[in-house]
């Protein structure tokens, strides 16, 4: 064998033993991403995720939903439907570590061409307020709401509120987009 062929063989030789290695480190390394065996706990607790910030509001602070659009459907009728459209507003009367209390002190719904005042309520919101949920009364009626932190777009604060309305023989379910302002 001349020098040459010496030459080739070994490189040949080194470059096989490379890709080997790297095709056989390639599964470890893809394993060693996600620890074996972590529960959801452990997961959660991992430093290498950005938690969000908690939101800061104080007893007294007003937060006002107003819809921008909506629409309703009668419960076990979905064939009656239509445009729905709302109001809610709500007062922080409580600060925890873990959430927010609130007390609904105003607002309407407008559905199936009804407008339903509300006149009493509650709400519990979560430490980043992304969710919300609550109960009310509107006049004769009560209702059961989720709100859902859409986020910012532009200037205004966007979110999805679900409302269950039972007005006596009658039950209707509406989902609005709202904007969120707080004061």
């Amino acid at each position: 064998m001349n020098t040459r062929t010496k030459k080739l063989a070994v490189a040949t030789t080194l470059g096989t033993f490379a890709v080997l290695a790297i095709l056989l480190a390639y599964p470890a390394m893809a394993m060693s991403a996600a620890p074996t065996g972590a529960n959801p706990t452990q997961l959660l607790q991992s430093p290498n995720r950005a938690l969000p910030e908690k939101i800061s509001y104080s007893a007294g602070q007003t937060i006002t939903l107003t819809s921008v659009a909506g629409g309703y459907h009668e419960v076990g009728n979905p064939s009656v439907n239509g445009t729905a459209s709302g109001t809610l507003t709500l007062q922080v009367t409580g600060v925890f570590d873990r959430g927010y209390s609130l007390t609904i002190t105003g607002g309407s719904f407008d559905i199936n061409g009804t407008t339903y005042t509300i006149s009493a309520g509650s709400a519990e919101m979560g430490p980043y307020g992304y969710h919300m949920v609550g109960q009310g009364q509107a006049g004769t009626a009560s209702f059961l709401f989720r709100f859902r932190d859409l986020g910012k777009f532009g200037s205004s604060n966007y979110a999805i509120v679900g409302v269950d309305l039972n007005a006596g023989s009658s039950q209707w379910l509406s989902r609005l987009l709202v904007t969120v302002t707080v004061s």
